[in-house]
């Protein structure tokens, strides 16, 4: 996917690659489901500017994890504890503002270190 696509796009395909919903991405955002399907209809409203923020951060994280994992595989990953993260699971790291450190995780995968 490429920056030139607009939000609504970049998060309506970023979610379809992991194999998320509605609900896991707001929950990702700290927004409610409904307003994540308003961004995601075509001419929807955006994000406040905070939400936005994050919103672009879990969107990096999962096209990262797209170029790497099928979308169940990723999506699997994401919801399972892991012991290179003290077993927590990605996803509750993600929704915390972790980004960075799911995004290592995800740079190790795309290298072959198993994680």
């Amino acid at each position: 996917m490429t920056f030139a696509a607009t939000f609504p796009e970049r998060l309506r395909a970023a979610a379809a690659q992991t194999d998320l919903d509605q609900g896991d991405i707001a929950y990702l955002v700290g927004a409610n489901p409904r307003t994540v399907a308003r961004w995601l209809a075509d001419g929807g409203s955006a994000p406040r500017t905070e939400i936005r923020r994050r919103a672009l951060e879990v969107i990096a994280v999962l096209e990262q994890l797209s170029g790497v994992l099928t979308p169940q595989a990723g999506h699997d990953w994401l919801f399972s504890p892991n012991p290179m993260l003290g077993h927590e699971k990605p996803i509750d790291l993600l929704a915390e503002g972790e980004w960075r450190k799911v995004m290592g995780m995800v740079s190790a995968l795309g290298e072959g270190v198993f994680v």
